[in-house]
């Protein structure tokens, strides 16, 4: 019974595909007379609605804005705090400029004065000038010991290189140069700015 039935059903669909080639997919393919129902050619499925980006509910439209608002302000902050670090970035590369020049032992005379002028600079720049600008001799190095402990022995260095003879500022070792180049970056990097 099988045979026949199955015969019966490839006429038509061979005699449709010869004929004119293959049969449009929007003509439905009819079935010979007598097919039970469950043979009755197939009719495409309803695909569903494409599910959309955008959610569906007021609560996560919700938190969707308030994360966009979030990053907004971490990057406002982040911003604003970047250009208020710019005066350290600066000094940092200069005082690396200076320490190349630390090397060259004719250098290191007018190197060590600059590290001095680089200090002062760097500290107008981070605090008011009425702090800062008057400080000298003992006051600049207390001063420079409370934003963020520069030790005692390259705040001696400092103040040979701000008030010294260049004579003496000229028989400063590389080693004792180094530790004032080590000792003024860490104060850039680091120093606290009090309100």
């Amino acid at each position: 019974m099988s045979a026949p039935l199955s015969a019966s059903i490839s006429e038509p669909l061979s005699a449709s595909t010869s004929a004119a080639g293959p049969a449009p997919a929007s003509v439905a393919m009819s079935a010979p007379a007598g097919t039970p129902g469950d043979l009755q050619p197939l009719r495409e499925l309803a695909l569903p609605a494409p599910v959309p980006y955008w959610p569906q509910t007021a609560g996560w439209a919700i938190v969707l804005a308030l994360l966009v608002a979030a990053a907004l302000v971490l990057g406002w902050f982040a911003w604003r705090r970047h250009l208020k670090q710019r005066y350290r970035r600066l000094a940092l590369a200069e005082l690396t400029g200076i320490a190349a020049r630390m090397s060259d032992a004719a250098q290191r005379a007018t190197a060590l004065a600059d590290i001095a002028s680089l200090l002062k600079r760097t500290a107008l720049a981070a605090l008011p000038r009425e702090r800062v600008a008057a400080l000298s001799g003992d006051a600049w190095l207390a001063f420079l010991q409370k934003t963020h402990g520069f030790d005692a022995q390259s705040g001696a260095l400092l103040m040979l290189a701000s008030y010294g003879p260049e004579a003496r500022r000229a028989a400063v070792s590389a080693q004792e140069a180094q530790r004032l180049v080590e000792s003024a970056r860490a104060w850039i990097a680091h120093h606290h700015v009090e309100v």
